[in-house]
């Protein structure tokens, strides 16, 4: 198939250079391989990058080996690339564990995003860690923070409320709101998305099942507008400058 990564990873950094705002970038070391031009442009305009891991494989279904070798490859060539630290990571379909975590925090890592706390996921891992829906930042291990995704309480139960096929699925009225009421009760907002879900004219796979084609394919052609301005009017942030702001600091670096 034609890869279409750059383009739209292009749109995404062009709509956060429009309205002037910074984010943190989870980015593959096979990207950086491959796109090399396309993770310094991520850099020199002032962006995060973090790893992804190298070949976007669940880290949760990885031997210690396969994923010391998985996070190391990644490192390396994100550092390569950009000539600065990579202190985070997100693990591909948030497959998280205790044992992941143990990994990351022995392999030095500053922070973890990968925690979505709904089990109701086929994908999602799941850690014994208690994390309170409201906590911006747990440390999960000595030295390794948790950064989750948010969730809001509708009812009894705390629903998705972090971006991806959630932000496409919900109309963006709707959406809008639960952002604002976060923001007004917690003042933290995490929020995510991958450049394909900017691509409206992706080629669709006739084979897939259908609840798997709802998930990818729904709501793309709103997703630039809709980016837009959620950004305009709530801001984006780095991930590390927000941790610094909340009195957190990297290894290495004192206050």
């Amino acid at each position: 198939m034609e890869p279409r990564l750059e383009p739209n990873a292009h749109a995404l950094l062009d709509i956060l250079a429009d309205v002037e705002a910074r984010s943190t970038m989870f980015v593959l070391g096979w990207v950086a391989e491959r796109y090399p031009a396309l993770v310094r442009r991520i850099v020199d305009e002032g962006h995060e990058v973090a790893s992804h891991t190298h070949l976007h494989r669940n880290l949760n279904q990885l031997t210690t080996d396969e994923m010391i070798r998985e996070l190391a490859d990644a490192k390396d060539a994100l550092e390569q690339v950009t000539g600065t630290p990579v202190r985070g990571v997100r693990a591909p379909n948030f497959s998280i564990s205790d044992h992941v975590l143990d990994v990351l925090a022995e392999a030095g890592y500053w922070y973890d995003s990968s925690f979505f706390g709904f089990a109701q996921h086929d994908r999602y891992g799941t850690i014994s860690a208690p994390i309170h829906p409201d906590e911006a930042v747990v440390e999960v291990r000595p030295g390794l923070l948790e950064i989750q995704m948010t969730r809001l309480p509708v009812g009894p139960v705390r629903v998705p409320w972090a971006g991806g096929a959630y932000f496409r699925l919900i109309p963006y009225p709707v959406f809008r709101r639960g952002v604002a009421q976060r923001l007004h009760s917690t003042s933290w907002f995490t929020f995510y998305l991958h450049p394909w879900e900017l691509d409206a004219d992706e080629q669709r796979l006739p084979e897939m099942a259908r609840s798997l084609r709802l998930r990818a394919y729904t709501g793309r052609a709103r997703m630039r507008r809709d980016l837009r301005r959620l950004i305009e009017e709530f801001g984006s942030t780095r991930i590390d400058e927000a941790l610094i702001a909340r009195g957190h600091q990297p290894p290495g670096r004192t206050a």
